[in-house]
Protein backbone atom coordinates (compact mmCIF):
# COMPACT_ATOMS: atom_id res chain seq x y z
CA UNK A 1 0.00 0.00 0.00
CA UNK A 2 1.26 3.48 -0.88
CA UNK A 3 1.54 6.01 1.91
CA UNK A 4 -0.91 8.86 1.32
CA UNK A 5 0.54 12.31 0.60
CA UNK A 6 3.85 10.69 -0.29
CA UNK A 7 5.95 11.33 -3.38
CA UNK A 8 6.07 8.94 -6.32
CA UNK A 9 8.68 9.34 -9.03
CA UNK A 10 7.70 7.58 -12.24
CA UNK A 11 10.56 7.00 -14.68
CA UNK A 12 9.16 6.13 -18.08
CA UNK A 13 9.97 5.60 -21.71
CA UNK A 14 7.36 5.85 -24.42
CA UNK A 15 7.62 5.09 -28.12
CA UNK A 16 4.42 6.00 -29.95
CA UNK A 17 2.74 7.25 -26.78
CA UNK A 18 0.91 4.24 -25.31
CA UNK A 19 3.09 4.16 -22.20
CA UNK A 20 2.87 7.92 -21.69
CA UNK A 21 -0.94 7.72 -21.96
CA UNK A 22 -0.99 5.06 -19.24
CA UNK A 23 1.42 7.00 -17.03
CA UNK A 24 -0.57 10.23 -17.35
CA UNK A 25 -3.81 8.45 -16.46
CA UNK A 26 -2.20 6.76 -13.44
CA UNK A 27 -0.71 10.06 -12.32
CA UNK A 28 -4.14 11.74 -12.48
CA UNK A 29 -5.68 9.02 -10.32
CA UNK A 30 -2.86 9.06 -7.77
CA UNK A 31 -2.92 12.86 -7.52
CA UNK A 32 -6.70 12.83 -7.04
CA UNK A 33 -6.07 10.66 -4.00
CA UNK A 34 -3.55 13.00 -2.44
CA UNK A 35 -0.27 11.67 -3.83
CA UNK A 36 2.45 13.85 -5.29
CA UNK A 37 3.62 12.41 -8.62
CA UNK A 38 6.60 13.48 -10.67
CA UNK A 39 7.24 12.15 -14.18
CA UNK A 40 10.71 11.67 -15.64
CA UNK A 41 11.69 10.60 -19.15
CA UNK A 42 14.24 7.81 -18.81
CA UNK A 43 16.38 9.12 -21.66
CA UNK A 44 16.70 12.48 -19.88
CA UNK A 45 17.72 11.09 -16.48
CA UNK A 46 21.01 9.67 -15.29
CA UNK A 47 19.89 6.34 -13.75
CA UNK A 48 22.40 6.79 -10.94
CA UNK A 49 20.31 9.78 -9.80
CA UNK A 50 17.05 7.88 -9.33
CA UNK A 51 15.52 8.99 -6.02
CA UNK A 52 15.62 6.05 -3.61
CA UNK A 53 14.06 8.03 -0.75
CA UNK A 54 10.59 7.81 -2.29
CA UNK A 55 8.45 5.31 -4.18
CA UNK A 56 9.78 4.50 -7.64
CA UNK A 57 7.61 3.68 -10.64
CA UNK A 58 9.00 2.24 -13.86
CA UNK A 59 6.98 2.32 -17.11
CA UNK A 60 7.94 1.24 -20.60
CA UNK A 61 6.75 -0.66 -23.69
CA UNK A 62 7.31 -4.34 -24.34
CA UNK A 63 9.75 -5.01 -27.20
CA UNK A 64 10.86 -8.41 -28.50
CA UNK A 65 8.89 -10.01 -25.62
CA UNK A 66 11.08 -8.10 -23.16
CA UNK A 67 11.97 -4.45 -23.52
CA UNK A 68 14.62 -2.24 -25.10
CA UNK A 69 18.28 -2.70 -24.10
CA UNK A 70 18.56 0.92 -22.96
CA UNK A 71 15.76 0.31 -20.47
CA UNK A 72 17.45 -2.80 -19.11
CA UNK A 73 20.60 -0.71 -18.82
CA UNK A 74 18.75 2.09 -17.02
CA UNK A 75 17.45 -0.31 -14.37
CA UNK A 76 20.84 -1.99 -14.05
CA UNK A 77 22.48 1.37 -13.30
CA UNK A 78 19.92 2.54 -10.76
CA UNK A 79 21.46 3.12 -7.32
CA UNK A 80 21.40 0.53 -4.58
CA UNK A 81 18.38 0.90 -2.28
CA UNK A 82 17.37 -0.12 1.22
CA UNK A 83 13.80 -1.31 0.80
CA UNK A 84 12.59 1.46 -1.53
CA UNK A 85 9.12 0.44 -2.84
CA UNK A 86 9.06 0.02 -6.61
CA UNK A 87 6.29 -0.81 -9.07
CA UNK A 88 6.28 -1.31 -12.83
CA UNK A 89 3.81 -1.12 -15.67
CA UNK A 90 4.41 -2.08 -19.26
CA UNK A 91 2.34 -1.62 -22.39
CA UNK A 92 2.10 -4.27 -25.07
CA UNK A 93 0.22 -5.29 -28.18
CA UNK A 94 -0.36 -8.93 -27.21
CA UNK A 95 1.98 -10.55 -24.67
CA UNK A 96 5.50 -10.36 -23.23
CA UNK A 97 6.98 -13.28 -21.31
CA UNK A 98 10.46 -11.99 -20.62
CA UNK A 99 10.12 -8.85 -18.57
CA UNK A 100 8.09 -9.03 -15.34
CA UNK A 101 10.08 -11.70 -13.51
CA UNK A 102 13.56 -10.72 -14.75
CA UNK A 103 12.94 -7.06 -13.89
CA UNK A 104 11.88 -8.01 -10.38
CA UNK A 105 15.01 -10.13 -10.00
CA UNK A 106 17.30 -7.21 -10.89
CA UNK A 107 15.52 -4.77 -8.57
CA UNK A 108 15.42 -7.13 -5.60
CA UNK A 109 19.16 -7.71 -5.90
CA UNK A 110 19.65 -3.94 -5.78
CA UNK A 111 17.66 -3.65 -2.55
CA UNK A 112 14.29 -2.45 -3.84
CA UNK A 113 10.97 -3.81 -2.57
CA UNK A 114 8.73 -4.78 -5.54
CA UNK A 115 5.10 -3.93 -4.72
CA UNK A 116 3.32 -4.40 -8.02
CA UNK A 117 3.62 -5.13 -11.73
CA UNK A 118 0.91 -4.78 -14.35
CA UNK A 119 0.93 -5.41 -18.09
CA UNK A 120 -1.59 -3.45 -20.12
CA UNK A 121 -2.66 -4.24 -23.67
CA UNK A 122 -2.77 -1.15 -25.84
CA UNK A 123 -3.21 -0.52 -29.58
CA UNK A 124 -0.38 -1.98 -31.70
CA UNK A 125 2.09 0.61 -32.90
CA UNK A 126 2.42 -1.19 -36.25
CA UNK A 127 -1.15 -1.46 -37.58
CA UNK A 128 -1.14 -3.92 -40.44
CA UNK A 129 -3.51 -3.35 -43.34
CA UNK A 130 -6.54 -1.12 -42.79
CA UNK A 131 -6.69 1.20 -39.77
CA UNK A 132 -9.80 0.33 -37.78
CA UNK A 133 -10.24 3.53 -35.79
CA UNK A 134 -13.10 2.21 -33.67
CA UNK A 135 -11.15 -0.91 -32.70
CA UNK A 136 -8.08 1.18 -31.87
CA UNK A 137 -10.17 3.62 -29.82
CA UNK A 138 -11.84 0.80 -27.91
CA UNK A 139 -8.54 -0.89 -26.99
CA UNK A 140 -7.07 2.46 -25.94
CA UNK A 141 -10.03 3.15 -23.65
CA UNK A 142 -9.86 -0.35 -22.16
CA UNK A 143 -6.13 0.04 -21.52
CA UNK A 144 -6.58 3.39 -19.79
CA UNK A 145 -9.33 1.95 -17.57
CA UNK A 146 -6.90 -0.78 -16.53
CA UNK A 147 -4.32 1.92 -15.77
CA UNK A 148 -6.83 3.67 -13.51
CA UNK A 149 -7.60 0.43 -11.69
CA UNK A 150 -3.90 -0.34 -11.28
CA UNK A 151 -3.28 3.06 -9.69
CA UNK A 152 -6.14 2.46 -7.24
CA UNK A 153 -4.91 -1.07 -6.50
CA UNK A 154 -1.46 0.33 -5.72
CA UNK A 155 -2.98 2.83 -3.30
CA UNK A 156 -4.99 0.11 -1.57
CA UNK A 157 -2.29 -2.56 -1.45
CA UNK A 158 -3.94 -5.01 -3.83
CA UNK A 159 -1.03 -5.46 -6.25
CA UNK A 160 1.46 -8.27 -6.70
CA UNK A 161 4.67 -8.73 -8.64
CA UNK A 162 5.03 -12.37 -9.58
CA UNK A 163 7.94 -14.20 -11.10
CA UNK A 164 8.26 -17.33 -13.24
CA UNK A 165 11.93 -18.37 -13.06
CA UNK A 166 13.92 -19.97 -15.86
CA UNK A 167 11.40 -19.50 -18.70
CA UNK A 168 11.03 -15.73 -18.29
CA UNK A 169 14.76 -15.36 -17.64
CA UNK A 170 15.50 -17.21 -20.89
CA UNK A 171 13.05 -15.06 -22.84
CA UNK A 172 14.59 -11.89 -21.38
CA UNK A 173 17.92 -12.80 -22.96
CA UNK A 174 16.42 -12.22 -26.41
CA UNK A 175 15.55 -8.57 -25.85
CA UNK A 176 18.77 -7.94 -23.93
CA UNK A 177 20.97 -9.40 -26.68
CA UNK A 178 22.53 -6.95 -29.12
CA UNK A 179 22.56 -9.75 -31.70
CA UNK A 180 18.75 -9.78 -31.69
CA UNK A 181 18.66 -6.08 -32.42
CA UNK A 182 21.25 -6.30 -35.17
CA UNK A 183 18.99 -8.80 -36.92
CA UNK A 184 15.98 -6.52 -36.40
CA UNK A 185 17.84 -3.54 -37.87
CA UNK A 186 18.66 -5.47 -41.03
CA UNK A 187 14.99 -6.36 -41.47
CA UNK A 188 13.42 -3.04 -40.49
CA UNK A 189 15.84 -0.19 -41.18
CA UNK A 190 14.52 3.35 -41.77
CA UNK A 191 14.88 5.50 -44.86
CA UNK A 192 14.24 9.23 -45.38
CA UNK A 193 12.50 10.73 -48.39
CA UNK A 194 14.39 14.00 -48.73
CA UNK A 195 11.82 15.32 -51.20
CA UNK A 196 9.31 15.27 -48.32
CA UNK A 197 11.65 16.17 -45.43
CA UNK A 198 11.10 19.74 -44.17
CA UNK A 199 14.26 19.67 -42.05
CA UNK A 200 12.44 20.25 -38.76
CA UNK A 201 14.89 17.94 -36.96
CA UNK A 202 12.10 16.52 -34.80
CA UNK A 203 13.46 13.01 -35.40
CA UNK A 204 16.82 14.09 -33.98
CA UNK A 205 15.21 15.52 -30.83
CA UNK A 206 12.99 12.49 -30.29
CA UNK A 207 15.52 9.68 -30.68
CA UNK A 208 16.13 8.27 -27.17
CA UNK A 209 19.62 6.96 -27.96
CA UNK A 210 20.89 9.82 -30.15
CA UNK A 211 21.08 7.49 -33.13
CA UNK A 212 19.92 10.18 -35.58
CA UNK A 213 22.40 12.94 -36.35
CA UNK A 214 21.96 16.03 -38.49
CA UNK A 215 24.61 15.85 -41.17
CA UNK A 216 24.80 18.88 -43.45
CA UNK A 217 21.23 19.21 -44.57
CA UNK A 218 19.71 15.82 -43.76
CA UNK A 219 19.11 13.30 -40.95
CA UNK A 220 21.49 10.35 -40.89
CA UNK A 221 20.86 7.12 -38.99
CA UNK A 222 23.63 5.41 -37.06
CA UNK A 223 23.85 1.72 -36.16
CA UNK A 224 22.23 1.77 -32.71
CA UNK A 225 18.54 2.07 -33.64
CA UNK A 226 16.18 0.09 -31.40
CA UNK A 227 13.09 0.57 -33.56
CA UNK A 228 11.13 2.41 -30.89
CA UNK A 229 9.01 3.92 -33.68
CA UNK A 230 9.23 7.51 -32.51
CA UNK A 231 10.84 9.00 -35.62
CA UNK A 232 8.52 7.04 -37.91
CA UNK A 233 5.33 7.79 -35.97
CA UNK A 234 5.87 11.48 -35.31
CA UNK A 235 7.45 12.72 -38.56
CA UNK A 236 5.01 15.54 -39.46
CA UNK A 237 5.33 14.98 -43.22
CA UNK A 238 5.72 11.17 -43.34
CA UNK A 239 9.23 11.47 -44.75
CA UNK A 240 10.51 8.51 -42.73
CA UNK A 241 9.60 5.09 -44.04
CA UNK A 242 10.66 1.46 -44.30
CA UNK A 243 10.54 -0.81 -47.32
CA UNK A 244 9.43 -3.69 -45.08
CA UNK A 245 5.89 -4.98 -45.65
CA UNK A 246 5.45 -4.85 -41.87
CA UNK A 247 4.98 -1.10 -42.20
CA UNK A 248 2.30 -1.34 -44.87
CA UNK A 249 -0.46 -0.13 -42.55
CA UNK A 250 -1.26 3.36 -41.36
CA UNK A 251 0.80 4.99 -38.64
CA UNK A 252 -0.36 5.03 -35.03
CA UNK A 253 0.48 7.45 -32.24
CA UNK A 254 -1.35 7.98 -28.96
CA UNK A 255 0.05 11.41 -28.08
CA UNK A 256 1.70 14.40 -29.74
CA UNK A 257 5.47 14.72 -29.97
CA UNK A 258 5.25 17.86 -27.81
CA UNK A 259 3.59 15.81 -25.05
CA UNK A 260 6.74 13.72 -24.84
CA UNK A 261 9.31 16.49 -25.19
CA UNK A 262 7.76 18.80 -22.60
CA UNK A 263 8.43 16.26 -19.84
CA UNK A 264 12.03 16.66 -18.70
CA UNK A 265 14.26 14.59 -16.46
Amino acid sequence: MLEKSGLINIYFFTGTGNTLSVVLRMADVLRSRGMEVKLHRMESVAPELVDTQHVVGLAFPVAVQGTYPFIWEFVKKMPEADGTPVFMVDTMSEYSGGIVGPMRKILERKGYMPIGAREIRMPPNIPLGSFDREKIKKRLEEGLKKAEKYAIDLMEGRTKWGRIPLLSDAMALISRSETSWKIMRKLLSWKVDMDKCVKCRLCVHLCPVSNIKWDGNKPVYGDSCYLCMRCYAFCPVDAIYSTSVIFSGQKYKAVRASDILKIKG
